[in-house]
């Protein structure tokens, strides 16, 4: 009897999911295209897992990246194994476009035609040629580059593009299911699927000094090619841009998501010399678990000073950011917006709080001001040439011997007209510890590097 009144029962549900369903569809109401299905449905739509369903809604954003590089190498990685492969398969790729290099994309503002791809991609070159999942091809000129974060944006003047959201990639969990989609090899849209193996790792940057910082490591397999694709969560969302591999180990690193949307932010609108009035110093002792920057001055009235903070603070979170290095203050400073209130955590002699802050831009005026105190470059404007007063004895630019009459042409490869040109190249450079000048003294050029 019991047998039979759960039998009854279950019937009884699937004719009410059935009924409901078929007067959904009498209604005009269309399910979820990207919505995984039941595994116990005919057909693909019994197949249609997560990943499936993920893969699908993310793969038309992907795109190739195509970048003319004449006598430049195969961007393939060669060895006697996938050079027989490759022959036996595909000819040989080197000859098929030997004066291209290829990488991959995603669109992350399909109304804008806005594609994220990686610095290294494109190297040199001011524009490239994107091809979609859909065959479609398009020119794609350069917007910006920051080789430091490894990352590029192009634009692509086309109709409405589809278009990958970015997710929080402050919330990945270890063990968290996510994908790459890219061109391996130049075999394009290609998927893989692994798990996030660890965040917050460092990689030296290929070719010169410096590492990229708080990368997530993963298994899904990442290969020359992917590098500019995306790594997805299960929702389709974009966690990560692919970015390195160690050879042979099977380990893939992606730039985290919300580096990517605050280095997009500078590239897309500009310096905008942004400031909240305060200079810092990175801890000495971060392998003691010593985060944070030391807060070393405030400007008096400007925000930071205004809004509560104090000399001794260690500032620790800006904008739910952490701020462990000057770089890391850098990046967080330069996607802000004018006047946006935003939430600066602090720690006050081991006590925790959090202030109101709403940063401003820097005027010139401001700017040519820093460099007197940051560097003791004070100048006065010549017949379009900037000449050197007299700099405090104290002051970087006396300790490596600049003196008054000297005239100032160059801020590292800037060439310097006017006071305009030496603002515009502090609100650059301000955070960086030392800069290379180029001065005229007589007939005879000197280069110094000034270090603060």
């Amino acid at each position: 009897m019991l047998f039979k009144l759960k039998n009854t029962l279950l019937l009884s549900v699937l004719l009410l999911g059935g009924l409901f369903w078929a007067a959904a569809l009498a209604q005009g109401a269309a399910p979820d295209p990207w919505a995984p299905l039941a595994p116990g449905q005919p057909g693909e739509a019994g197949r249609r897992t997560p990943l499936v369903a993920a893969i699908e809604k993310a793969r038309p954003a992907v795109v190739s990246v195509y970048v003319q590089a004449p006598g430049g190498p195969s961007p393939f990685a060669r060895d006697p194994l996938t050079d027989e492969f490759f022959r036996r398969f595909f000819g040989d790729l080197s000859r098929t476009r030997p004066a291209t290099s290829l990488g991959s994309g995603v669109i992350i503002d399909g109304s804008k035609g806005l594609v994220v791809t990686n610095a290294h991609v494109l190297g040199r070159a001011s524009r490239a040629t994107v091809t979609l999942a859909d065959g479609r091809e398009f020119p794609a000129e350069l917007l910006g580059s920051d080789p430091a974060y490894d990352l590029a944006v192009l634009e692509v003047k086309s109709g409405p593009l589809p278009q990958v959201p970015l997710a929080d990639s402050d919330s990945l969990m270890i063990g968290e299911t996510v994908i790459a989609i890219g061109n391996p090899f130049g075999l394009s849209h290609s998927a893989t699927v692994g798990i996030v193996s660890a965040t917050g790792r460092e990689v030296p940057l290929s070719g010169r000094s410096g590492v990229l910082k708080d990368l997530i490591q993963t298994d899904a397999a990442i290969n020359p090619g992917n590098s500019g694709g995306p790594l997805l969560n299960i929702h389709g969302e974009l966690v990560g841009l692919n970015t390195a591999i160690i050879r042979g180990d099977g380990l893939g690193f992606a730039i985290p998501s919300n580096q990517v949307r605050r280095v997009l932010v500078r590239l897309t609108r500009g310096e905008t010399g942004l400031d909240l009035g305060l200079d810092l110093a990175e801890s000495s002792r971060p392998q003691r678990g010593e985060t944070g920057c030391l807060i070393i001055s405030l400007l008096e009235g400007g925000p930071a000073a205004a809004g509560g903070l104090k000399k001794g603070d260690i500032l620790k979170r800006l904008d739910n950011a952490a701020v462990d290095t000057l770089a890391d203050y850098e990046l967080i400073l330069s996607s802000l917006d004018p006047g946006r209130p935003v939430a600066a955590e602090v720690n006050r002699e081991g006590r925790p709080l959090t202030f109101t802050l709403a940063p401003r831009r820097l005027t010139a005026g401001e700017a040519l001001a820093l460099a007197e105190s940051l560097f003791g470059l004070k100048v006065s404007e010549q017949k379009g040439r900037l000449i050197l007063k007299g700099p405090p004895g104290s002051s970087p630019a006396a300790r490596v011997g600049l003196r008054e009459g000297d005239a100032l042409l160059a801020w590292g490869d800037r060439r310097l007209a006017g006071t305009r040109d030496l603002a515009e190249a502090m609100l650059a450079n301000r955070f960086k510890p030392s800069v290379q000048v180029t001065v005229q003294r007589g007939r005879t050029l000197y280069r110094a590097t000034l270090t603060r």
